[in-house]
């Protein structure tokens, strides 16, 4: 006899509840019965396997390595394996000739400002410093590292341990993104052109000259003069600023930052960002993204 305040608001659970207690033992379902039901509300797990997890996460365990072995003993999938690369998009002869010539014009920019072009990180330890679609690796002795997610952060770890630190530097290299669907990542071009120094007085002239080389790559190539297009300059000052008249707490600004890097690139329009924005990932409140939105983050 079930207690007279027994109503619960969830059919499936209720039915889960009535079969347990169902006077016929046969038509009471077992415990493989219950874990194999979808409708079961919490997923159940043995201490036993939490466990065994444990000593496998643990780099001082003796599993530790056999495990990280078997799994890289694994052989991938043939589909997988011709499924790889379906996405990836091969250029012409005149394409790729077009990008040598462009390369040649930029590096002869960069160079007439005095930069150099050092060698910078392509790999390094997993940082917290992007957002989930940073594309991660894990190495056979258990280390996290991933993949260049911008040119910036190989070119500071390089400054870090190296003296004395070269002023003006530029790279060309790819950057990735995870599109988490377990295929390539996407991948493309940057180019980085960088000015580093440790006086505040020379910011202002500093950022005069990045426009500088800018105004001579338009000039540069007639395409960039005649073709309609949309140059985005950025800058974390102002870029905090913003943040704070919108009202986004501290602690969503850098996820808010990873979502807005993505407006106006490919399909991704106000209407998406808005609710990668409300997202409880991100947490950035309704009120806010309509003061965000008055920005808009572009000229007419």
């Amino acid at each position: 006899m079930l207690p007279s305040d027994f109503k619960p608001t969830d059919k499936a659970q209720a039915d889960i509840i009535l079969s347990l207690v169902n006077h016929n033992p046969k038509e009471r379902p077992s415990s493989t019965d219950l874990l194999n039901n979808e409708e079961l509300p919490i997923q159940i797990e043995s201490v036993r396997g939490r466990q065994t997890l444990a000593i496998l996460a643990n780099p001082s365990s003796p599993y530790y390595h056999k495990t990280l072995s078997w799994l890289f003993s694994k052989r991938m999938d043939p589909v997988e394996d011709y499924a790889w690369d379906m996405s990836a998009r091969s250029l012409s002869p005149q394409e790729l000739l077009n990008q040598v010539l462009v390369k040649q014009e930029l590096v002869s920019i960069f160079r007439r400002h005095g930069a150099l072009e050092p060698p910078r990180s392509s790999i390094y330890p997993r940082t917290s410093h992007y957002g989930d679609n940073a594309v991660q690796l894990l190495t056979p002795r258990g280390k996290v590292v991933q993949l260049p997610y911008d040119l910036t952060l190989g070119n500071a770890r390089m400054m870090a341990y190296f003296d004395p630190v070269v002023e003006r530097s530029f790279t060309f290299g790819n950057v990735f993104r995870d599109k988490n669907d377990g295929g390539h990542p996407l991948m493309f071009g940057e180019a980085d052109f960088d000015i580093v120094t440790t006086d505040a007085l020379d910011f202002a002239l500093n950022e005069a000259e990045v426009l500088k080389v800018m105004d001579e790559i338009v000039h540069t190539f007639p395409s960039l003069s005649t073709t309609p297009m949309c140059f985005h300059l950025g800058h974390s000052d102002l870029l905090q600023l913003v943040f704070e008249y919108c009202g986004i707490s501290p602690a969503s600004r850098r996820a808010a930052a990873d979502v807005l890097s993505k407006l106006n690139i490919h399909n991704f329009n106000w209407q998406k960002i808005r609710v990668e924005l409300r997202s409880p990932t991100v947490g950035v409140s309704a009120i806010s993204v309509d003061e965000l939105q008055k920005f808009d983050f572009r000229g007419k």
